[in-house]
């Protein structure tokens, strides 16, 4: 007699899968990086690789976590109180324009300069979430930009860069 408290088997879901291997390869990505990260031998134990370590081995420990459930048949269950159906189709418009603006961000960064830049990357996240208002869309992805420019550099000191706008901010 089959166990009625199991849960009835779905298949492997892409989606889950895919979300699982790409939190394995921020991991992975993330510890190649923080071994090119220079060391001096003047650090006793902790150095400035132990939080990005720490970080990276949490990112792998949870992509194979998840890869494994995805593997297994195990499916992302949204909370009582959110309205969502696990059963919808992935929307790869959104995630067409999601991965423009971040493709885009990293491309022109250095060429345009951060606010520019910022402002593809927030009008294509705009984009992503079915917004219509395009001109509305493209004047609060310019001030926003523009603000998180300002406090970031100003305000944090930090530098970001200034591309066409140098002088200007």
């Amino acid at each position: 007699m089959p166990d009625s408290t199991a849960p009835p088997s779905r298949g492997i879901s892409l989606g889950d899968l895919a979300l699982a291997l790409g939190v394995v390869a921020l991991g992975a990505f993330f510890l190649v990086e923080t071994f090119m990260i220079d060391v001096n031998p003047g650090y006793a134990r902790v150095g400035p690789r132990f939080f990005p370590l720490l970080v990276s081995f949490g990112l792998l420990g949870v992509g194979v976590i998840l890869a494994i459930g995805a593997l297994r048949g195990e499916r992302a269950q949204p909370a009582a109180e959110e309205d969502a159906d696990p059963d919808a189709p992935t929307n790869w418009r959104s995630i067409g324009w999601l991965t423009l603006g971040l493709v885009a961000h990293m491309l022109l960064l250095n060429v345009l300069g951060f606010v520019l830049a910022s402002t593809v990357l927030f009008w294509c996240a705009a984009r992503g979430f079915h917004s219509t208002w395009i001109v509305r869309d493209l004047v609060v992805a310019v001030l926003l930009s523009v603000v998180v420019y300002v406090l970031f550099t100003h305000g944090l000191g930090l530098t970001l860069p200034p591309g066409l706008l140098k002088g200007v901010l």
